[in-house]
């Protein structure tokens, strides 16, 4: 409905410099604008606790209390650290978990300290963690793509806005659809999981709707709309939530879970949640104790040759292993 904001500050500029300005250093700009620098309650109770590396461990923890040792606290306020940004992330594989390579205010890179995810946000830093997770989820799902001119180019014309007016016209000169096409191209950069369109039919002719209907329909990630126009809707949503003379109403098939144990078996092979992603439906299937050690074989195999050719993301390893567990234990039974 507010497409046109994001371009307001940019109607000088072409739809390329305005892409290349937004996501320069794998940031989307736009988001960090509205990424607040006021802290919550919880998040200024956190920071007012004072914390420090320990000389032993290295870790860092909170300070002494001056109550229960006031040399000692003297000591870790004297060497207190307050986080300056998180420059990268690493995995944990036994914990499955991430920590964070923190800068600290006033110390040189040399400083830089490895924090867990779960230190960091009691020390009031959650915002900086999701944060970096963004970055990093960014980069990789950047991965295919470059930022550079001929790069944008390619991917503005994926939407129908053709090189000239990409690289040639200042955002100003373009129709109203055109720049409804810069603003969704510019949303589809980073590869979102989710996308939430709101009147998205706004200033498209009949052409760049049905397009954008036929992309909906193939995008794999969940799409939530906001719109007036019925034959839109009709056309991609497979669940609609309807609100109307203050009453909400819901059309739209959900999957039936009633059915007894005894029948589960016999279902649907494949199902579709709300959004028409399709999920296969994992049927309970005895295995003997020959198949059970021919799939550990198979999954050790994988994740060997993942880890070495690091095709396999750390959710999939993951995943794997809970199975190669899963399979281990029932061996043992």
């Amino acid at each position: 409905q507010h497409a046109f904001h994001h371009l307001e500050k940019h109607m000088q500029e072409t739809p390329t410099a305005y892409i290349m300005w937004r996501f320069a250093g794998n940031d989307d700009r736009e988001s960090l604008e509205f990424k607040t620098d006021e802290l919550s309650v919880d998040e200024e109770k956190a920071r007012s606790q004072k914390w420090c590396i320990d000389s032993v461990t290295g870790n860092v923890r909170r300070c002494t209390d001056p109550k229960e040792d006031a040399k000692k606290a003297k000591q870790d306020e004297a060497g207190a650290v307050i986080p300056d940004a998180i420059v990268n992330r690493r995995q944990k594989k036994k914990e499955k978990t991430f920590e964070y390579e923190v800068k600290w205010q006033f110390k040189s890179m040399d400083s830089n300290t490895w924090v867990e995810k779960d230190t960091l946000v009691k020390m009031g830093y959650l915002k900086l963690v999701q944060r970096e997770d963004e970055r990093q989820a960014a980069m990789a799902g950047l991965m295919t793509k470059q930022l550079t001119q001929p790069g944008v180019e390619k991917h503005l014309a994926d939407f129908g806005v053709d090189a000239e007016s990409a690289s040639h016209t200042q955002i100003n000169q373009l129709s109203g659809g055109m720049k409804v096409k810069v603003v969704l191209a510019a949303a589809m950069w980073q590869n979102p999981h989710v996308l939430i369109l709101d009147e998205p039919t706004n200033y498209l002719d009949r052409e760049g709707l049905g397009a954008l209907i036929l992309a909906i329909k193939d995008y794999k990630g969940g799409v939530l709309i906001i719109s007036h126009n019925k034959e839109f809707c009709d056309n991609v949503a497979t669940e609609k939530w309807i609100m109307k003379g203050g009453m909400l109403r819901i059309e739209g098939e959900s999957v039936d879970t009633s059915k007894d144990d005894a029948g589960a078996s016999a279902g649907p092979d494949e199902v579709f949640d709300g959004a028409g992603n399709k999920i296969e439906v994992k049927k309970s299937v005895t295995m003997t104790e020959k198949d059970k050690k021919k799939a550990i074989k198979d999954i050790e195999k994988k994740i060997k040759d993942g880890k070495k050719k690091q095709t396999l993301t750390d959710e999939e390893v993951w995943e794997l292993e809970d199975k190669l567990n899963e399979l281990k234990e029932s061996l043992n039974k």
